[in-house]
């Protein structure tokens, strides 16, 4: 059963998209490690990226190239968070944010102020209802303005209409001096700095008024974007290329690569041509697995591979309003599918199996590997099938999938393999991928189960509350479920908590408590996503699924 589930699979695979503790003042450095990629060859091994780069390298390091190449895969359109899901594809390159993403120790993903970031430090209020942030000074944006915390103001009110923002209380923001700002909160909630911090991007008041933006918005957005980030744009030719230059007077110290290039190269075998001929230096988004294949076997030179775990898992999520209302069939379904086989037969590439509820990148989160409750069991999951009342062959349940994802299909089909060895059938039905989202949140008449990528909110968010609170509640229909009042107790006391320690017992015991009475999600795959780089560009990282750190790059001689 295990080698045909493997092999079922591994004909469908393919690199899945992956979609989507601090105290309570920062003042951190980043210098450090440069981020360097593996060697290539015979014995080539991915290399972790848990590295910061070093922001104080000397002047007497020159770059052997003047220009940096990145490929992504699609032209967001515009840099604004407002209208484009893949904004910050390319305005993290130009726009500065108050905070930046660091990795901890253990591989989890924090926010700091560091050499790169706007804000040199904050401060939570006692009662945890407000921050206030202090502004580095001398900041100038790229036509030479100047940074004010009334620049910072106007910018975190532009994401009034955002409900990620919804926990600010917008009309009583206040601009201390030309240095602090203070933001009050209309609740606590445990990743309203980092989403201040990390998601706003920080845009000059006077240049939008100055260019009409206040009337239409879509160019200053666009193509006379203006931020305080290390490039400039120059020139933006729609799903062709964006070309920057390095800003001189860029607050953490001038670029050593004079200009960055983003391509548009839609097909990622043509990305990797363009980097094995020199044409392109890093493909930041989903390589094809073959082509880090290719890398990791030594089957090319000069190229390096980075591997990044996801904040996003991939969870087989149940509808608890009609028969998964019973936990012992969601029991039983667990028990019934070898998530190992699964793994292993199609992620490799885009994940590996899990044994935690959510993203181990999220600071907290519990690794169940040496006691997780579900060992592949088929046995056990056809006396829970029993135990709920049904009779082999005698339930039918759906599974939704979007139109044309061949891995999700094809690990539909193997859990419907496995499914029928315990007495279940299950019927795969496609749904198109632009109305998947609703489907499962506003139809659950037309489906059992589905597959979908998760993560903590919006991005990266450190605290994963946010999944067990809306995630959940969104998708899975579980307002009939005599265990959702504890569960959503918990996810809220988690929540409402600022400090980390003491937010990590409460999440602990909200683990415990869903992965033995509630069920209401199945972890399936941790996301994984690979890099392909130069192997000639030093001292530049990623932290986080699209966020990079490129301005003290350089290319060795």
């Amino acid at each position: 059963m295990k080698k045909s589930i493997k092999s079922l699979l591994a004909m469908s695979m393919a690199v899945m998209i992956i979609l989507a503790g601090c105290g309570q003042t920062q003042n951190t450095d980043t210098s450090g490690k440069s981020a360097d990629g593996s060697t290539g060859g015979a014995n080539a091994a991915v290399n972790l990226v848990n590295q910061t780069v070093n922001t104080k390298i000397g002047n007497d390091i020159e770059s052997a190239k003047d220009t940096m190449v990145i490929s992504i895969p699609t032209d967001p359109g515009s840099m604004d968070i407002h209208y484009a899901t893949t904004y910050n594809y390319v305005n993290q390159y130009t726009i500065a944010t108050l905070l930046k993403h660091q990795y901890r120790a253990d591989g989890s993903v924090d926010y700091v102020c560091n050499d790169e970031s706007l804000a040199t430090a904050y401060k939570l209020d006692d009662n945890d209802m407000g921050v206030t942030f202090t502004l580095r000074e001398g900041v100038t944006f790229q036509n030479g303005y100047a940074l004010t915390a009334a620049d910072v103001a106007f910018s975190i009110k532009r994401c009034k209409d955002l409900s990620y923002f919804n926990t600010v209380d917008f009309d009583n923001i206040k601009v201390v001096n030309d240095n602090t700002i203070y933001v009050p909160f209309k609740y606590v909630d445990a990743n309203s700095i980092y989403n201040i911090g990390i998601d706003i991007p920080i845009y000059s008041e006077k240049y939008f008024y100055e260019i009409g933006a206040d009337k239409d918005d879509s160019e200053f957005c666009s193509t006379a974007i203006i931020g305080a980030g290390p490039y400039k744009l120059v020139e933006w030719k729609a799903n062709d290329y964006l070309l920057f230059e390095a800003y001189d007077n860029y607050f953490a110290g001038k670029p050593k690569i004079k200009n960055l290039r983003i391509r548009i190269i839609k097909d990622p075998s043509v990305a990797f041509m363009e980097l094995q001929n020199g044409g392109v230096d890093i493909i930041a988004i989903n390589p094809n697995w073959t082509d880090v294949e290719a890398v990791l076997k030594g089957n090319t030179s000069g190229i390096a591979c980075w591997e990044e775990s996801s904040a996003y898992t991939l969870e087989l999520g149940f509808n608890c309003s009609g028969p998964l209302s019973d936990l012992k069939l969601r029991q039983a379904i667990a028990c019934a599918v070898d998530k190992q086989a699964l793994a292993e037969g199609g992620y490799q590439g885009s994940g590996v199996n899990t044994y935690s509820l959510v993203s181990l990148t999220l600071p907290g989160t519990t690794d169940y590997k040496d006691n997780w409750p579900y060992q592949y069991d088929p046995e056990r999951a056809k006396q829970l099938l029993a135990d709920a009342g049904y009779k082999s062959g005698e339930l039918t349940l759906k599974i939704i999938v979007g139109a044309g994802d061949t891995l999700r299909t094809a690990t539909a089909e193997a859990m419907g393999a496995y499914l029928k060895e315990i007495g279940i059938n299950l019927k795969i039905v496609s749904v198109d991928i632009a109305t998947y989202a609703s489907t499962i949140a506003k139809q659950p008449d037309q489906w059992d189960m589905f597959l979908r990528n998760f993560g903590s909110g919006l991005s990266i968010a450190p605290s994963a509350h946010a999944f067990f609170k809306d995630n959940v509640t969104a998708n899975c229909h579980i307002d009939k479920q005599d265990t959702s009042a504890k569960m959503l107790d918990l996810a809220t006391k988690m929540g409402e908590e600022m400090n980390i320690e003491k937010r990590n017992t409460v999440y602990k015991e909200l683990q415990d408590y869903y992965i033995n009475d509630c069920l209401y999600t199945y972890p399936i795959v941790q996301a994984k996503s690979y890099m392909l780089v130069n192997q000639k560009l030093k001292n530049v990282t990623r932290v986080g699924y699209d966020t990079w750190s490129v301005a003290f790059g350089y290319f060795e001689k």
